[in-house]
């Protein structure tokens, strides 16, 4: 086996290095004839790479980011010794992967990009179905997968591929909950009054290969949602909110032909007046006889029919309602809100014979609502609002074993509760896919700072834990200083400014003792032989007057005499030459009041030098600062310089010792980090839509500084930039935005500038 893969290794190698059977310049990789199929397919099967050989290659990275109960951001990233440092205000990090995450069937973890692309759902997946053939259909109210447009129902190849040749009509107000697969067509159901052309309303036929609407499927307008839809083969069973097909009754559940769509009148079943069905289970009665089970928040939340409409006596009688429904062998089980069966206590996920209905299975000991069930194998798996089960974290998915009820370590910890009508988990080749209205998955625990492997894009372990925001972040001497709004770390008395030692990230025992209201350290910088820091509230350090900014000696972290008694807060600090630029919103430095905003301080005495103006001063905050090819940029939300206008953006020329006028490159909103490359590359990020009139570049955009023309980058952030690094070639930019280049993300990005 060794020698034929050494073999093919050497075939690749020759092909794509001396180029000895070049195949032709305009070869469709996608054609099986072709030599570039062929050798896509070598590379492949040498590295391992599961993803389809007719598309274009994928990072092997898995892209985490940072996430909270409700809004994460980074606020300032640096990076040392093969790690990229965030810091800013979240609680977790997690692998963002989208509402719809591929994971290990035992153990919940991610399955790797190299393996399977991340689907990158962007919006709710609310459904998924088997293809039969190692791929799966997803729908929910998403409208990009993978970044490519998809209209609410999408098709996905084996190897997490998009299907290019599923296409469905575009309608953004679609939201589809229910998907059914039976011979060549596709069946769904959910939320919308029309299907492009046709008048479909709730439920729609589609052509599985094409995504093309069926128009001879007419059921009559459903008059509201469709939450489920299952097949015996011959018919199909529809349950939802609606009251009505058409002209004629039907509380939640009818029978229709699956060609034409008419209502098959034979099936009498209906859910009791006023009833929406949740879910549906075509299953069997303790006789072996064909039974659908329905359920829902109806009076009675769960019963049974058999398949001509007459209703069973099964009745468990749960409390609160049900949202999902299965069966392995004798048992059925029963996942929702209900916290009773009839009058014995049974919480959330239950057990019940498929005779009268009675308590078989109790000791799930799962501690919140769950929303949906999925019987794989012998197995059980949950997705719901619960974070815990027998005791053990499960944060909104659990898995146990069948009948006997032992959690498994299955733990895919999702970064959010899934809800209904959301969720569903299907098998899928070895894989699991659990869709959702979750963004990521695989969450830990980490408060406010986090420290990822470069190379494989993992957090560490043993890294430590701040009580409240980080706002900066920057490295001097194997140490890292951090400064923010914090109190503790580790629950260690820390306010506002720490120092940890590197490489272990452990806290260093020097206790600067800054004190002041409402202290908040936004901006670190560094000469040779000082650590300068600045903020707001602050108005002393080791009981020494400092208001606004101080430094401590870069090696004894001594308080040094260094003191500009800023009058207000510095945003930002760039130390250049014997000079610290000082940014911010402030009305004063060294007790003069003509001096607002942003001016140079000596580095040593801190006395102010006539840099970079001695009478024109930006008329708002200057939030942020960096030095490049003897111009200095500053960006912030100020309007004006002295009596010129400068729109939130400016270059000052070191060399003339003046503003450049009129201004090249603007921004039409706060700008609040400003980052070159070593080629002259500079990426800018805020809470602007665009630079230089641009409405559709939101808050992070790019421009080469050699001719100060907005770069073809388009990321379209969702929210705010706070920070960048460039490191090793690529950018690494942090904020607040979930959604990037049409695809979800936790705070953080990393680009090269080259996405389209």
């Amino acid at each position: 086996m060794f020698r034929i893969f050494s073999y093919l290794w050497i075939c690749v190698v020759s092909f794509t290095t001396f180029s000895l059977c070049k195949p032709a310049d305009l070869e469709n990789t996608c054609d099986v004839r072709s030599k570039s199929f062929f050798i896509a397919s070598l590379v492949r099967y040498a590295t391992g790479d599961r993803s389809s050989s007719c598309l274009p290659a994928f990072t092997f990275l898995d892209q985490w980011g940072v996430y909270n109960d409700s809004t994460a951001s980074i606020a300032s990233i640096t990076s040392n010794g093969g790690h990229i440092i965030v810091g800013g205000n979240f609680t977790m990090v997690a692998v963002s992967t989208g509402s719809s995450s591929m994971v290990d069937p035992v153990t919940g973890t991610v399955v790797p990009n190299r393996f399977c692309p991340h689907l990158k759902v962007m919006g709710s997946t609310n459904a998924a179905i088997s293809d039969g053939s190692g791929g799966f259909y997803i729908g929910g109210d998403f409208t990009h997968v993978q970044g490519v447009k998809q209209n609410q129902v999408a098709h996905i190849l084996y190897g997490c591929q998009i299907d290019p040749n599923f296409i469905t009509e575009e309608d953004p107000s679609r939201n589809i909950t229910a998907l059914q697969l039976l011979g060549d067509t596709l069946y769904v159901g959910g939320m919308f009054t029309g299907w492009g052309s046709g008048s479909q309303s709730n439920i729609a036929s589609l052509n599985r290969y094409s995504g093309k609407l069926n128009s001879e499927f007419v059921t009559g307008t459903f008059d509201n949602s469709v939450f489920d839809i299952v097949t015996d083969g011959s018919a199909l069973y529809v349950g939802g909110h609606f009251q009505n097909v058409g002209a004629t009754p039907k509380r939640g559940l009818v029978k229709l032909y699956p060609n034409a769509g008419s209502i098959d009148t034979s099936f009498t079943g209906q859910a009791p007046v006023g009833g929406q069905v949740n879910d549906l289970h075509l299953g069997s009665d303790h006789s072996g006889n064909p039974v659908l089970y329905v359920v829902g928040p109806f009076t009675g939340r769960a019963m049974s029919f058999y398949l001509n409409g007459t209703q069973t006596t099964w009745a468990p009688n749960p409390n609160l309602e049900v949202y999902k429904v299965s069966q392995y062998e004798n048992t059925i089980y029963l996942g929702g809100a209900f916290t009773t069966i009839g009058v014995t206590p049974a919480n959330y996920l239950v057990g019940v014979d498929n005779q009268l209905g009675a308590i078989k299975e109790n000791s799930f000991l799962i501690n919140n609502v769950v929303q949906t069930l999925e019987i794989i194998g012998n197995k059980i798996y949950v997705l719901g609002e619960f974070t815990a089960a027998k005791g053990q974290e499960r944060k909104y998915a659990a898995s146990y074993d069948l009948p006997n009820m032992s959690l498994n370590i299955w733990d895919p910890n999702l970064n959010s509760a899934i809800n209904f009508p959301g969720g569903e988990i299907i098998s899928t080749g070895s894989s699991i896919l659990i869709a959702g209205n979750h963004s990521a998955i695989n969450t830990k625990h980490r408060k406010n700072f986090a420290v990822f492997e470069e190379s494989t894009g993992s957090p560490i372990e043993g890294t430590p834990n701040f009580d409240f925001g980080i706002k900066s972040l920057h490295i001097k001497n194997n140490h890292l200083f951090v400064g923010g709004s914090f109190e503790h770390v580790n629950g260690i008395p820390r306010l506002a400014f720490a120092i940890l030692d590197l490489p272990t990230y452990q806290l260093n025992p020097t206790n600067l003792g800054v004190s002041g209201s409402s202290i908040e350290i936004r901006a670190i910088a560094s000469n040779d032989t000082q650590i300068f820091f600045g903020g707001t509230g602050m108005s002393s350090v080791s009981g020494q007057t400092r208001n606004a900014v101080a430094s401590i000696n870069a090696e004894n972290y001594s308080l040094t005499n260094w003191n500009p008694n800023l009058g207000g807060s510095a945003t930002s600090l760039l130390v250049l030459n014997d000079a610290v630029y000082i940014g911010g919103i402030y009305i004063s430095l060294n007790g003069d009041n003509t001096i607002a905003n942003y001016r140079a301080v000596d580095t040593n005495t801190g006395l102010v030098v006539s840099l970079p103006s001695v009478s024109d001063y930006p008329s708002s905050d200057v939030a942020a600062q960096a030095y490049y090819d003897g111009k200095i940029y500053i960006g912030g939300i100020f309007s004006l310089i002295g009596a010129s206008t400068f729109n939130n953006f400016a270059m000052y020329d070191t060399n003339t010792k003046s503003y450049i006028s009129p201004n090249p490159i603007y921004a039409n909103g706060f700008v609040y980090s400003i980052t070159p490359s070593p080629d002259g590359k500079i990426v800018v990020a805020g809470s602007f839509s665009g630079l230089n009139g641009s409405t559709t570049n939101n808050c992070v955009s790019a421009f080469d500084s050699k001719t100060n023309t907005i770069l073809p980058w388009f990321p379209n952030a969702d929210n705010t930039g706070y920070t960048s690094i460039y490191h090793n070639g690529k950018w690494y930019i942090g904020g607040e935005f979930k959604k990037v280049f049409n695809k979800p993300y936790g705070g953080l990005i990393i680009s090269d500038l080259t996405e389209k």
